[in-house]
């Protein structure tokens, strides 16, 4: 399966010693492994009929699906913007469960590289990618006005994996302010580390997309959650696995050092057994509790494994 890259004196030893593993809280598992293997046989909000809501960004226009607990309908309730490289599907979801069960809005914008057909899937490739961004800043400004309720206006939390994770931290960087607190798992906070140090085969096959860190340089930069770090002012946690190719465990921790140093909330976990994604249950319940976990002390809001379950 590989193992997570690292580069500088520190050793994945050392990382992994700083950054360990720890345990989520055992009824939150328990309950969300109870939701996980109930498949939207009894527990099934996420089934019911999304809003699709439109969305401005200059002349571009794209949607975010909205999904709302019963709860949340009159009142305002903190939601969690889910970003992920693919196309928004109705329909029950286990993801969009959690966190409906939890008492959050869930949320997925369909922003410019979302696999929506392949043109938009495109949109935000190369010299494209720095501009595309906005739509982080704005699916923000666009959710907070959708979700206001009585002139409260909502918490708004950024999560995703992987390509998601590095949405994340570029919506928690660059965009500072737009998000509340983000979590980002399998990202990479730093394109050009990390792509210099990536195999060749990798680079070669993401250049198009991100840039050449030989030839482009900048671009790779300027699309670096790592060259906005100084901007961050809300709490920011990531995960990465210690078994993951495509991370590196050296330039997550030169995020965190960075926001440690400015005495940000931030944190690092490293797990040693997981992989780019999980898929197996328990991988899947041990990363989605610690989620839950965190944006529900950073909103202050009660979290019972039992509640609305």
């Amino acid at each position: 399966m590989g193992e997570a890259l690292v580069s500088g004196p520190a050793s994945r030893e050392a990382l992994s010693q700083r950054y360990p593993r720890r345990e989520p809280d055992a009824r939150l598992v328990a309950t969300l492994a109870d939701v996980l293997a109930d498949g939207g046989k009894r527990l099934h909000w996420s089934s019911r009929t999304p809003e699709q809501l439109e969305c401005e960004n200059g002349t571009v226009r794209f949607l975010i699906q909205v999904r709302t607990p019963p709860q949340c309908e009159d009142r305002s309730c903190p939601a969690v913007v889910y970003f992920s490289g693919g196309c928004p599907q109705p329909g029950y979801h286990w993801r969009a469960e959690f966190f409906l069960r939890a008492g959050f809005v869930f949320a997925e914008p369909a922003v410019r590289g979302a696999s929506c057909g392949a043109d938009w899937a495109m949109a935000d490739d190369g010299p494209r990618r720095f501009e595309a961004a906005t739509d982080l800043e704005a699916a923000s400004r666009c959710l907070r006005a959708r979700l206001s309720r009585h002139g409260d206006a909502p918490k708004l939390g950024a999560l995703g994996w992987s390509y998601g994770g590095n949405q994340t931290l570029l919506a928690m960087t660059r965009f500072a302010g737009s998000y509340d607190a983000g979590f980002a798992l399998a990202a990479k906070p730093d394109l050009l580390s990390f792509f210099s140090q990536a195999p060749a085969e990798l680079r070669r096959r993401r250049t198009a997309e991100y840039g050449d860190p030989v030839t482009q340089p900048e671009l790779l930069r300027a699309n670096s959650p790592m060259t906005y770090v100084d901007r961050v002012r809300s709490p920011v946690a990531l995960m990465l696995g210690g078994r993951d190719p495509k991370v590196s465990l050296s330039d997550a921790d030169a995020f965190v050092r960075a926001l440690e140093a400015r005495q940000q909330d931030v944190s690092l976990m490293i797990v040693p057994e997981h992989a780019h994604l999980t898929e197996r249950p328990q991988e899947v319940v041990f990363e989605h509790a610690h989620v839950l976990a965190f944006f529900a002390d950073r909103f202050g809001i009660p979290l019972s494994p039992a509640v609305g379950y």
